[in-house]
């Protein structure tokens, strides 16, 4: 058995060992290599900071990393942990983290975040062990929405570009890894973000991600709530791409956008939670 970083691994080689890995989990999940690629590309994965076991040459179990600079902090968000099916009791994760985190502390990294479904109770007893503290609640929701009622004196059309001081300005809630500006950026060329303008004045947006009928983002201005601009930027969008819709990662703290996302007929499905490591406390 040999652990080390995944530079060099070849993605088809990840591909297997993550299809593998999630093919029996909470939700089952498979990816096509052209997904996997996309992931990666939008979670800032970086094999040098990204740690694997292998035995006999094959790749059995994973920490797939992606790397940012957020608030002048170094940031590594853990962007899928897996073990094959019949690699699993072994510890193997406890020992990717054993190899990898005098990697991170080396590089001066201040915080290793991740998100876990908060019915997977062994993982989060592993993570708290190995000192991870959790963040927030987070809900994930997904269905058919329900008919409803537009704002007709709205339009909408194409973000051409993102003016994030003021859309940032309509938040409540500053998203997780997935969704963030950063990964939108990443993934922009997948996405199609609407705007929704009074007077030409910019008063909500949304952005979608047509191939995994994820919604990463939707905000209205605060000076523009309740005027049915959220539901008018959602019907926009199945007129061309159909009525089903994923969100994933919403801080549960945010009732207004959760009421919301349960009024027009979403389900949650999912709940995790955000955990995070504070790695600064070896600097000192």
């Amino acid at each position: 058995m040999e652990i080390k970083t995944l530079v060099g691994v070849d993605n088809k080689v990840i591909l297997n060992a993550f299809n593998d890995s999630f093919s029996d989990y909470f939700v089952p999940l498979k990816l096509t290599k052209k997904q996997l690629i996309s992931k990666m590309l939008a979670d800032k994965t970086d094999l040098n900071l990204s740690v694997g076991v292998f035995e006999k040459k094959k790749l059995i179990a994973f920490i797939l990393h992606g790397f940012d600079i957020i608030n002048n902090e170094k940031i590594v968000y853990n962007g899928g942990t897996g073990v094959i099916p019949e690699k699993r009791g072994f510890g193997l994760t406890k020992q990717m983290y054993l190899f990898i985190l005098p990697i991170l502390i080396e590089k001066r990294i201040n915080k290793l975040i991740l998100e876990v479904i908060t019915k997977n109770t062994q993982a989060i007893k592993s993570y708290k062990k190995s000192g991870f503290k959790m963040r927030r609640e987070l809900f994930c929701y997904k269905g058919e929405i329900e008919p409803l009622k537009t704002n007709n004196y709205l339009k909408i059309k194409k973000l051409e570009r993102y003016n994030w001081k003021l859309m940032e300005s309509f938040w409540d809630i500053y998203p997780t890894w997935q969704n963030s500006r950063k990964a939108i950026g990443k993934s922009n060329h997948n996405n199609i973000s609407l705007g929704a303008y009074i007077e030409d004045k910019l008063v909500g947006y949304i952005v979608h991600n047509p191939a995994n009928r994820r919604v990463q983002q939707i905000a209205v201005s605060k000076n523009f709530r309740k005027e049915r601009i959220a539901s008018t930027l959602f019907l926009k969008l199945k007129e061309t791409y159909g009525n089903y819709f994923s969100i994933i990662n919403v801080d549960k703290s945010s009732k207004g956008v959760n009421d919301f996302f349960k009024k027009i007929g979403l389900e949650n499905n999912l709940e995790q939670l955000e955990m995070e490591l504070d790695l600064n406390k070896n600097y000192s």
